[in-house]
């Protein structure tokens, strides 16, 4: 059995999210908030990059055939050798964790690596809210950084308590700035 990788694209892979987020219809919101569930309750990290995920996937199963780890059981032994977890460096410099996947036929679980180059750190309700509000604006129009609009989005599709301000450089205004700017046409 070969390795496969797999990989949570809404918590780890910030460009395949925005563009997940654009083929959703206004009527759809129900497969907005069960994508949006997928993301979980944890903090994580969001990888930022350039990368798509079949570039990840082939450099990672590159890397792992040129160490020889071809299998399940010699990936099994190779992360046990260091706790049950192994790094590996990207073409684009990002780092990423690899550990064992709980899916037979995709073993290679992935995600960016603690605050590993061309990735952010970020809260699971942040990471919600910033999906919700830039699929909000593009449904139903406003301004990103609204608090008013935020909160209520918040509030109404995602059930999380308001919040009282929006500190431009910090949490969630960060978030969709860096979101917004990656949304952008090159």
């Amino acid at each position: 059995m070969t390795l496969q990788t797999s990989l949570n694209c809404w918590k780890h892979h910030a460009r395949w999210a925005l563009q997940a987020l654009t083929t959703l219809q206004s009527d759809d919101q129900s497969s907005l908030l069960a994508a949006l569930q997928k993301i979980g309750n944890s903090q994580m990290d969001l990888y930022l990059g350039d990368l798509s995920l079949a570039d990840i996937d082939s450099q990672i199963i590159a890397q792992l055939q040129q160490r020889g780890i071809d299998d399940p059981t010699r990936y099994a032994e190779w992360l046990a050798s260091n706790g049950q977890y192994q790094l590996l460096n990207l073409d684009d410099s990002s780092e990423w964790v690899l550990r064992w996947g709980e899916i037979d036929q995709q073993r290679v679980h992935l995600h960016p690596a603690r605050y590993s180059p061309l990735s952010v750190r970020v809260r699971a309700p942040v990471l919600r809210s910033a999906y919700a509000i830039i699929v909000w604006q593009r449904w139903y129009g406003g301004d990103l950084f609204d608090l008013h609009l935020i909160n209520r989005v918040r509030t109404t599709w995602l059930q999380l308590s308001p919040i009282a301000k929006l500190p431009p450089n910090d949490g969630l205004a960060a978030l969709l700035r860096l979101l917004h700017q990656l949304n952008q046409p090159n």
